[in-house]
């Protein structure tokens, strides 16, 4: 195993100097709040298009698919050669 050398000055120099830069210049990526509020806001949670993702067959199929890889996996796995 190999073991972590000792930082050196100018190494610590050159990390806090680019640790430095990235916190002045990378404020570009920075989120700021919403500066005004909409007068209204419209919000329909009635929707009834659900997707296949709300279908109760695919939940029961895809846990029935995932009990089976998990019992193979683990019964695979309990085999010796």
């Amino acid at each position: 195993m190999k073991t972590l050398k000792r930082l050196g000055k100018a190494e610590i120099w050159m990390a806090a100097v680019l640790i430095t830069i990235n916190i002045i210049f990378g404020g570009g990526e920075t989120a700021y709040a919403q500066t005004s509020v909409p007068d209204r806001v419209e919000v329909n949670i009635n929707t009834n298009d659900g997707g296949w993702y709300a279908q109760p067959w695919v939940w029961i199929v895809g846990i029935a698919l995932f009990i089976i890889v998990v019992i193979a996996i683990t019964r695979a796995g309990s085999r010796e050669f």
